[in-house]
């Protein structure tokens, strides 16, 4: 499954704190499941989406929360929803509307 994240960096925190921050992640070596970041992006006005595949909820909450646990107060903003291509999710879409509108 898909999700797509909006977040707001903390914009009082030092950047030299997020650095060390992402250090303290990648040494921990923290097992993700089956959870991947497929894209990270990030704009200069301290906000950005990230796209990140899981297989399961466990996976997907380590992903969000080692953040979080690195560094608290990293963001002022975190919303998560599912997200799907828009091929594949006009379909279902229609459908639904469909049977509904009968």
């Amino acid at each position: 499954m898909l999700f797509i994240v909006y977040y707001e960096f903390n914009p009082n925190l030092d950047p030299e704190d997020m650095f060390t921050a992402y250090q303290k992640i990648a040494e921990a070596e923290i097992d993700l499941g089956n959870s991947e970041t497929k894209s990270w992006y990030m704009t200069p006005e301290h906000w950005g989406v990230a796209i990140i595949e899981s297989d399961s909820v466990d996976s997907f909450m380590k992903n969000a929360y080692m953040w979080r646990v690195a560094l608290p107060g990293i963001f002022k903003t975190y919303n998560v929803a599912p997200v799907a291509e828009v091929e594949e999710i006009v379909p279902i879409l229609a459908k639904m509307m469909r049977k509904i509108n009968k």
